[in-house]
């Protein structure tokens, strides 16, 4: 087949939109497998759902738009259809991301927050140094990208030192600590952009030696953003807390949050009602 009727062919394709469905095939990904033999393309597509009217449908359509195209004398469309994952293949495969990042971990907690200033990262290292104290063992992942506050609130001016191509977490109050804090300079401001972000998380989850866990907390930076997505995407999540104040802009964005969370399927294990009463 020569690259200017393949590219008709496609440009043809990008023409059918699946019924119901506001873009073309090719942009949607439906396109497996494009071929021409003796006039007769053969056009495979993959699709997630089973309507059979809708397929049907879609088949003539490809039909009609390929058959226009000088050059095809016949068309056929091969049809195949990958079933959704069920929960529990969902699950499985997150276990298999987990045990790639944090091998050793048991369960990890995310403390979020809609809003910053909400004493979220304070919340974060209570629950951590509470939990070990119960006699757990307990990490603490700084994920504030933007305004770590581990290193400050456990009194650690240093740099992590590196065994191999591992960095060893601080360990204070029997609660072993890594931030992005750590790394840089107090005064350097971070830039990035979200790929950026998403990297450095998964190195500082999967390049320290973090060790055998009962608990993970990562403290998460305000909002709903890259880092949430990341880790509801990289790691299992037990639950998560959230973290408010009870004033009206706090609350309106804790629970977006909250709506956040159950999107993707984490639990929300509380929210936390910080700075509820002043004492004067």
């Amino acid at each position: 087949m020569s690259e200017a009727l393949e590219a008709q062919i496609w440009q043809a394709l990008k023409g059918v939109r699946f019924p119901g469905l506001s873009r073309d095939i090719v942009s949607f990904g439906f396109v497996r497998s494009l071929s021409l033999d003796g006039g007769v393309a053969t056009v495979e597509l993959e699709l997630a759902s089973n309507n059979q009217q809708a397929l049907e449908q879609l088949r003539q359509e490809v039909e009609q738009a390929v058959g226009a195209v000088s050059g095809v004398a016949a068309v056929q469309v091969q049809m195949s259809v990958t079933r959704p994952q069920t929960p529990a293949q969902r699950a499985q495969q997150a276990v298999a991301r987990d045990a790639e990042l944090l091998p050793e971990v048991r369960h990890i907690i995310a403390v979020a927050s809609g809003k910053g200033g909400v004493g979220k990262s304070t919340v974060a290292a209570n629950l951590a140094v509470s939990l070990a104290d119960l006699g757990y063992k307990v990490g603490l992942l700084d994920a504030d990208i933007y305004g770590p506050s581990v290193p400050t609130m456990f009194g650690i001016h240093e740099r992590p030192r590196a065994i191999g191509n591992r960095l060893q977490p601080f360990e204070k109050f029997a609660v072993r600590l890594m931030s992005l804090g750590f790394v840089l300079d107090a005064d350097t401001p971070v830039i990035w952009r979200g790929p950026m972000v998403m990297k450095a998380l998964e190195q500082m989850m999967g390049d320290v030696d973090w060790g055998p866990l009962d608990f993970m907390i990562i403290d998460l930076p305000p909002g709903t953003g890259d880092a949430q997505l990341t880790l509801s995407q990289k790691v299992p999540l037990a639950g998560a807390v959230i973290v408010t104040t009870p004033q009206d802009v706090a609350l309106i964005d804790a629970r977006k949050g909250l709506a956040m969370f159950r999107k993707v399927n984490v639990p929300v294990l509380g929210i936390v009602e910080n700075m509820s009463t002043f004492v004067c």
